[in-house]
């Protein structure tokens, strides 16, 4: 027998289990080019070389999926990598996945709700509302002492960006309890925007900032939050977007709500 071929127990060495968080990554990304390409099939005409009975279409699916599974082992599309470093961050809370939005770009249209997070004014609950924004009150109460913000204001826009759901993310791509971009976030010092410690600070921060470019008029600051300050400067007031205007409403009707409910609680 070849000495080559004698191994000793201290060279065998146990195959490590497979990442979880790096498996889920890449079989996200098989499902996501599955999607894609079915739906730039779709964007091709019929015509002679396209799949016209049904063994066709079964074979031309399956080639599909297999294809998606062969890109998100290879991470050919990178988008396996993008989603691993978003899931590290969580450290092993990672949220349900009926909890975050999907961005819309991400799959067909179709699939998609139209509402808003939070329903107007007239048919929501807002005790239910206040009772899913009830577990941040120690770090609502501590952001808006800390930028001295009024701290219904800061559950108020809570309330109406997430309905406390700490894991939202809008179709725009905002995240968190007070809904950040990521642009912002980064302008605020937010890290992890996830975290609700740092969502609401930011947010807080950031409405600070809006109220003092608005002379502490909270009508425009929530404004300039919901619409972007440039579209408040450019209309001189209150942006003529539906959405925006409904918005200033509903956040400060509920701050009201908030504060009658704070104070009857007394």
């Amino acid at each position: 027998m070849s000495t080559s071929a004698i191994t000793t127990s201290s060279e065998i060495r146990p195959q490590s289990p497979p990442d979880r968080t790096a498996q889920v990554a890449r079989q996200f990304e098989a499902l996501f080019s599955s999607m894609m390409f079915k739906a730039m099939r779709n964007t091709v005409g019929k015509g002679s070389l396209l799949p016209v009975n049904m063994g066709e279409k079964i074979f031309t699916s399956m080639l599909d999926d297999q294809y998606s599974e062969l890109m998100g082992t290879q991470g050919t599309l990178g988008l396996a990598e993008l989603i691993e470093k978003e899931l590290r961050q969580y450290e092993g809370n990672i949220p349900p996945v009926d909890a975050v939005a999907t961005p819309a770009w991400m799959l067909d249209k179709r699939l998609l709700g139209t509402g808003s997070n939070v329903p107007a004014s007239g048919t929501r609950n807002v005790e239910q509302l206040a009772a899913r924004v009830e577990k941040w009150n120690d770090l609502i109460s501590e952001a808006a002492q800390t930028h001295s913000v009024d701290r219904d204001l800061v559950a108020a826009v809570i309330a109406q960006e997430s309905g406390g759901n700490q894991f939202a993310v809008s179709r725009a791509g905002a995240k968190g309890l007070m809904q950040l971009m990521d642009s912002t976030a980064v302008s605020l010092g937010v890290t992890r925007s996830f975290d609700p410690e740092q969502n609401i600070n930011g947010g807080a921060r950031y409405l600070r900032q809006m109220l003092d470019k608005h002379n502490g008029d909270e009508r425009l600051a929530l404004a300039s939050y919901n619409a972007g300050p440039g579209a408040v400067d450019k209309y001189g007031g209150i942006p003529p977007y539906r959405e925006t205007r409904q918005y200033v409403r509903s956040v400060l009707d509920l701050k009201n709500r908030f504060t009658l409910q704070r104070k009857s609680g007394e």
